[in-house]
């Protein structure tokens, strides 16, 4: 007996105590986003932005999917409509849905300890609570470690996006204008924008980040080489994995290419799952000629991500080096489907004609290469030796 009325406590909060306690957490994100803006906001309780196998409701501007399943009612999502929110704004949108756990922890705690309520309905309030507050902690304190969405991309726990919003307040404007050049994919504009806010003496660590990743953008190696050394003195005890692999990407086209591997091989200690890292590695593997551990490499990075255009790319290249010229070929012809603008993917296809004696061939595509993008790594080499050959 006493383990059927376990089971149906185990029932009663895992279905209906927890799922409250998650949606009154979105909520509190949910209703300040509608008073401080005018446009919809979504709420997924079960998911992280699915709204597959989900009922579905509506209520003015606020959108609810509910996940089918309620045992994963124990996650929850506020999305916004796009739109251009001050910081304090977000903020206080970010502040309040632990603040809402809060609330809703005193509320029990109140009926748990001063209430004449029946025991065994305050055992339940009493686990119920316990676990209020540990909603409440989880999304106060900041967590360095990222959520992954339903689209792929991630965010963190709402007390780690506070405190990045805290770091970007009092920044000079140059800041938010280089932030809209860079989604702009103006990485010029962004880098001149940021070198500004780096004279006005706010030198932070996203500030670098950002800088770095828009000369790497422009293939600007000097000026990504000069700011990372910067950016290392300053923050490597705190390098994430992303920080360590750009620092790879930096060397690796500085042709120091054993110093570029020991970053990515820090990148992927720290996340295993880092594709860019595998594939930058792997890269640099073939620019080191040892394509064995190149391909390890770029399998690795493909298992992650199905379509990795570039890494099925670089497969490409090393299988035809090691022999395997029409697994090369297939995987060159797939990464030219994923993406048809790639100069590396028409340089490849150029490795492959010379290799085989096909000059001309290899002439057309180191050229299409070219025409694409003439700063592509090693193309110029490459032209100089099919030119020799074609005796132009």
């Amino acid at each position: 007996m006493l383990f059927f009325y376990y089971l149906i406590f185990l029932f009663f909060f895992t279905v209906v105590l927890r799922p409250f306690s998650t949606l009154i957490h979105e909520l509190g994100h949910g209703i300040p986003a509608l008073l401080l803006t005018d446009k919809k906001v979504t709420l997924y309780l079960g998911s992280y932005g699915d709204p597959k196998e989900s009922f579905k409701f509506t209520i003015g501007r606020l959108e609810l999917f509910f996940n089918k399943k309620p045992f994963h009612w124990k996650i929850g999502l506020c999305v916004l409509e796009k739109q251009t929110l001050s910081i304090n704004k977000q903020i206080f949108i970010d502040l309040m849905g632990p603040l809402a756990s809060l609330a809703l922890s005193l509320v029990l705690s109140y009926f748990v300890f001063f209430s004449g309520l029946n025991d065994n309905v305050k055992i339940i309030l009493f686990f119920f609570n316990v676990s209020t507050y540990y909603d409440f902690f989880i999304n106060i304190v900041p967590s360095s470690k990222p959520i992954e969405l339903h689209d792929g991309t991630t965010v963190y726990n709402d007390g780690r996006q506070i405190l990045n919003l805290l770091k970007f307040k009092n920044l000079p404007v140059e800041y938010n204008i280089a932030g809209k050049h860079y989604n702009n994919q103006e990485y010029s504009k962004a880098a001149a924008s940021l070198e500004i806010v780096f004279e006005k003496g706010y030198q932070k660590d996203f500030v670098y980040q950002l800088l770095i990743s828009s000369y790497l953008q422009i293939k600007d190696y000097t000026n990504a080489s000069r700011v990372d050394n910067l950016y290392s003195r300053k923050f490597k005890k705190t390098f994430n994995s992303n920080d360590y692999s750009n620092s790879g990407l930096i060397k690796s086209f500085s042709d120091n290419y054993d110093e570029a591997i020991k970053d990515y091989d820090k990148a992927i200690e720290i996340d295993p799952s880092n594709s860019t890292a595998l594939n930058n590695r792997g890269y640099t593997y073939n620019l080191m000629e040892d394509y064995e551990n190149a391909v390890k490499d770029f399998e690795k990075a493909i298992s992650l991500e199905d379509s990795f255009a570039y890494a099925l790319n670089n497969r490409g290249f090393a299988k035809i080096k090691l022999g395997l010229k029409e697994d090369g070929l297939a995987d060159l012809e797939k990464s030219m489907t994923l993406d048809g603008t790639n100069s590396y993917c028409y340089l490849n296809f150029g490795v492959y004609h010379y290799d085989n004696g096909k000059y001309e061939k290899a002439l057309e595509y180191f050229t299409k290469a070219q025409e694409l993008d003439a700063t592509t790594y090693k193309l110029d080499s490459y032209l100089k030796n099919v030119k020799e050959k074609l005796s132009l």
